[in-house]
Formats: structure tokens, C-alpha cells, sequence
């Protein structure tokens, strides 16, 4: 399919969680369809009622909802150009600023880079 927005192709890939909780509620389906015919419109209405039913009070958007996302994603270590390309992003500079660095994030680089170098450098001897 194309992005409507920038007309970018895409698949999707769905991970098991999704998948088990689709086959859970596959009895409910009456076609082919996972979900109804959905637009923005009914996509937020429906939004909101899980927002109630969870007891959340702070209002919740399909935008947070990616920023929150590609923010996990890079996280748990995701390549930001694989998070651009699943967001649908024409240019990676938005996705740089679409989804910030955690500080744990920069931690685990961190000590990721300074194990590599430990490596690199373990057999030089010190004067």
C-alpha cells in the first residue's frame, strides 16, 4: 500500500503480541478486515474510550502515540533510519526530532562505545 500523506509505500509487520490479540478477537470479525474501515475521526473516538476504561486522565493523541513509539523504539535500540521508514518519514531530520533520546538511551551508547573501545585497546600495554 502507499502512505496517504506522502504516498511512500509500506508493509506492515505485525510482532506476536498483535497477532495473539488478533486471533484472540477473530470470533468478533465479520470479514477479512482486523478492523472496521477506520478514518482519523473514529480511530480518536475510539482512542478515547480506552483512555477512560484505562484511567487515564491526560489526553492521549495518535501523534503520541508514534512520538511514544519511535521513542521506544530507539530506545531499545532500533536504527533511527528503520524508525523513519516506519513512521512513513520522507526525510530522517524529521524523525531526529520526532523521537527524542532517552537518557538511558545515551547511557547504554555509552557504555556500549566504551566496552568496544576496552576491546580495541586491552592488549596495549602502558608505560
Amino acid at each position: 500500500m502507499h502512505r496517504h500523506k506522502t504516498n511512500v509505500p509500506y508493509q506492515v509487520k505485525l510482532m506476536d503480541v498483535p497477532l495473539q490479540i488478533i486471533e484472540r478477537y477473530k470470533h468478533l470479525q465479520d470479514d477479512k478486515f482486523v478492523f472496521d474501515k477506520l478514518n482519523y475521526w473514529s480511530i480518536c473516538k475510539k482512542l478515547k474510550k480506552v483512555i477512560a476504561v484505562c484511567g487515564i486522565e491526560r489526553q492521549i493523541s495518535l501523534h503520541c502515540g508514534r512520538h511514544s513509539w519511535a521513542t521506544l523504539a530507539l530506545s531499545k535500540g532500533m536504527p533511527i533510519e528503520s524508525v523513519s521508514r516506519v513512521l512513513g518519514h520522507t526525510n530522517i531530520v524529521t524523525t531526529q526530532i520526532y523521537a527524542r533520546i532517552t537518557s538511558q538511551k545515551l547511557n547504554d551508547d555509552l557504555t556500549m562505545l566504551g566496552d568496544k573501545l576496552n576491546k580495541s585497546f586491552s592488549n596495549i600495554k602502558m608505560a
